[in-house]
């Protein structure tokens, strides 16, 4: 059920006069589940006495970001060296916002550089060839199982 439908009974359970425990247990038995709770009808119910009896949400949470994802980008594709410390030094925000704008255009810290998340069709051809030279090499020499890898930067082949 929306959310919207679940205001519209509560809507309907003050015009019938209801007190905040009847409108609870007559909208969950109705739902049948827990989806009323007494801090949102409270909630609803004090709006519907101060006579506003609009159900649609109203603005609020965080303000609107200073960070703009195209101009970021440009930066970051102008210099990837950046760190996000200092991007976030640029733009008078915090790391955090710098990093979720960042996720948002796709950017991603690899060996100290930020790039682009999504590899291009050369970049995954030559993973392909890389791939199928390892897998014809096991074939013969075993050499994958001599291979120990650390983490995503480096690769250590034990002779």
């Amino acid at each position: 059920m929306e959310i919207s439908e679940i205001r519209v009974l509560m809507k309907y359970e003050f015009y019938r006069g209801a007190t905040i425990r009847q409108a609870i247990a007559s909208i969950n038995s109705v739902i049948g589940i827990q989806v009323a709770t007494n801090a949102t009808v409270a909630r609803w119910f004090k709006k519907f006495r101060s006579e506003d009896f609009d159900l649609s949400n109203e603005p609020r949470g965080r303000s609107k970001t200073q960070v703009n994802n195209v101009v970021l980008k440009a930066t970051v594709e102008a210099n990837s060296n950046q760190s996000a410390r200092e991007l976030s030094l640029m733009y008078n925000v915090s790391k955090q916002t710098i990093l979720t704008h960042l996720a948002q255009i796709g950017k991603v810290k690899k060996l100290d550089k930020w790039i682009p998340h999504e590899l291009t069709d050369a970049q995954k051809e030559r993973r392909l060839d890389a791939y199928l030279s390892l897998l014809s090499r096991n074939k013969d020499e075993q050499i994958l199982d001599q291979i120990i890898t650390c983490n995503e930067k480096w690769i250590m082949y034990d002779n």
